[in-house]
């Protein structure tokens, strides 16, 4: 199996290849995409992060429990 790598604009429903790779035109391919929208991807991950405080009163922490872990 031959693996290639490119970067392409889609249109509409249809991924062009390039002309170096039209070899692989009229042969069964699969397909891995890679979607680059870095604004969409971090307002999406901002809006799944949200900030929470917790009540640690009654928390007892022992130091020497923790570092034999």
């Amino acid at each position: 199996m031959e693996t290639i790598s490119f970067r392409t604009q889609s249109k509409g429903h249809i991924i062009e290849i390039p002309k170096e790779y039209s070899h692989f035109a009229s042969k069964q391919i699969d397909v891995v995409l890679s979607v680059h929208e870095p604004m969409e991807v971090k307002s999406h991950i901002e809006k799944g992060m949200r900030s929470m405080s917790l009540n640690t009163k009654f928390f007892k922490f022992d130091r020497q429990e923790a570092n034999q872990r």
